[in-house]
């Protein structure tokens, strides 16, 4: 499995198990830490290990995942309206 990010970073299975750290992961996100951390307090946003109070882990694979989740492929338009199909 392969998937591609914003920057176009290609990820490819084996390089998916790293846990990381909250600035990592909100940087393979493009977004910033602080971003990440509301979205944890708030419970939304990718999975994460709580290993303590004051010490968060996210797996690769799990930040890899909602990303690729995320991604939206638009419908062909032409001047603002989507073309039927002929």
């Amino acid at each position: 499995m392969e998937l591609q990010l914003k920057d176009n970073t290609h990820y490819c299975r084996t390089h998916i198990n790293r846990a990381l750290n909250t600035a990592e992961a909100a940087d393979l996100l493009g977004i910033r830490p602080a971003t990440l951390r509301g979205w944890k307090a708030q419970r939304v946003g990718p999975p994460f290990i709580q290993l303590s109070p004051r010490c968060v882990r996210y797996a690769e694979s799990d930040i890899l995942r909602y990303a690729n989740e995320r991604r939206v492929v638009p419908s062909v338009r032409e001047h603002g309206r989507r073309l039927e199909a002929q």
